[in-house]
């Protein structure tokens, strides 16, 4: 707990002293909630999230799926789709 309230007002201090110079981004393996949210609406304030899924997902792909017509694709395309509404992410 005291680790994310230090990331909130690290970020809300970042925004609020360059406001409009300074972007963050957060790398996330955890699927951590609210992480891209800003401070005021009880986020962790970052500006981004580097999503490491889909990294992962083709890592496991290329190494592990074999020749591409056997790919399952439905589990490709939700992996490449699923984003929580309204944070930004870089993938």
């Amino acid at each position: 707990v005291d680790a994310m309230v230090y990331l909130m007002l690290a970020n809300d201090m970042l925004h609020t002293l360059y406001a409009g110079n300074c972007v963050t981004i957060a790398e996330d393996v955890s699927g951590m909630p609210t992480l891209a949210r800003p401070v005021s609406e009880g986020g962790v304030g970052f500006d981004y999230r580097l999503q490491m899924a889909i990294a992962d997902k083709w890592v496991e792909v290329l190494s592990e799926w074999g020749m591409d017509d056997a790919w399952d694709m439905g589990n490709l395309v939700h992996t490449l789709e699923n984003r929580r509404w309204g944070e930004k992410c870089i993938s």
